[in-house]
């Protein structure tokens, strides 16, 4: 470990610069990683100890120079699946603590698969997709699943009060829809349509019902639990949903290159960033476990503000590399890296059993 500091790769977005109020807070010395120096200049206004590296170009070797000196490095720079390999690699060039924000399902593969070895060689924790996607499912199934022995499956169902995001946000959930999505099914990741599968669940803001999705959580559950099927929905107010007929026509279209670019520039067009109220809204995930044995439990975590959880999450999880307090090795799960209850309460997220459905 270094008592360099904690750099953020992509600080200029909207979770990058969420993050970075989250260090601040916590007294973090940060380096601001990206190509354009003017802006991350701009980036550092109002930080107290911050440094800039700008980037020549957006490879392996400069960023993993950008990153040397480091006590931890935290990736917001997406979509993951086009601009994220560099960075984690650069992470481990340099050696140093990787943790990002990423949703895409096809990169946290990328780094189970492909780098978990490397990452377990090099003794560097990899911790991939920190944020409201996925750590309250895992770390809820983590929950869920204890002193019920080896299970038959999880659903796992994140539900968002009001819609809201950043022009990032959408621009990688088109990337990501471009790409096959899988379940956990019967021990293997198997290709499954969005939307395929429907859940319904009961939150404080009401009843809801979610479509399935290709989550990070069907990667990091069988990680850590020893677990059949993992199953992931996602509900969002409005008509484009997972669980909406629309959906399944538009992650038939995205595949087809000149409609991906209209869909993508569509995307583009709306709101940079969450309103106030938007990014405001309560936030719930429901996790059932099942036993092979037949016994059932489930809980229900709640809060606001689902970029909040994940610039607090992230900020917080650099803050104990940086210390070296996390052991684990190679790519983790977030229930590999911290305890479940005492972390989501920590992120003044509520806890509690509810009746399987």
């Amino acid at each position: 470990m270094t008592n360099g500091p904690i750099a953020v790769v992509g600080p200029t977005g909207y979770t990058g610069g969420r993050v970075l109020a989250s260090l601040a807070r916590r007294g973090a010395s940060v380096r601001l990683v990206g190509r354009n120096s003017e802006r991350l200049a701009r980036a550092t206004e109002g930080l107290e100890s911050a440094e800039v590296r700008a980037v020549a170009s957006w490879e392996t070797e400069p960023l993993g120079q950008a990153l040397e000196g480091c006590s931890a490095v935290i990736s917001c720079a997406g979509p993951f699946i086009r601009a994220g390999r560099p960075v984690v690699a650069g992470a481990l060039q340099a050696g140093v603590p990787y943790t990002d924000s990423t949703g895409e399902q096809p990169f946290i593969r990328h780094v189970f698969d492909d780098l978990h070895q490397p990452a377990r060689e090099a003794r560097l924790p990899l911790v991939p997709a920190f944020g409201f996607d996925y750590v309250p499912g895992d770390l809820g199934a983590a929950l869920a699943a204890s002193g019920l022995g080896s299970l038959e499956r999880i659903e796992i169902v994140y539900v968002i009060e009001t819609p809201g995001s950043s022009v990032g946000t959408r621009r990688s959930a088109i990337e990501a829809m471009a790409e096959t999505g899988y379940q956990y099914v019967d021990g293997a990741l198997r290709p499954e349509r969005m939307g395929a599968r429907r859940r319904t669940v009961q939150t404080s803001f009401g009843q809801r019902t979610a479509g399935s999705i290709p989550g990070g959580d069907i990667i990091t559950v069988p990680a850590h639990l020893d677990v059949r099927t993992v199953h992931t929905y996602m509900d969002l107010p409005g008509a484009v949903t997972a669980a909406s007929p629309l959906m399944a026509i538009i992650t038939r279209l995205v595949r087809i290159p000149g409609i991906f670019s209209l869909i993508l520039s569509a995307a583009e067009r709306g709101p940079a960033v969450p309103s106030e109220a938007e990014s405001q809204a309560r936030v719930a995930c429901h996790v059932e476990a099942k036993a092979l044995d037949g016994q059932r439990r489930a809980v229900l975590i709640e809060g606001k503000d689902g970029y909040g959880f994940t610039a607090e999450a992230l900020a917080e999880l650099a803050t104990r590399m940086a210390q070296g307090s996390i052991e684990a090795i190679g790519a983790c799960a977030p229930s590999q890296v911290v305890e479940p209850r005492e972390f989501l309460e920590a992120m003044d997220f509520s806890i509690s059993e509810v009746e399987p459905t």
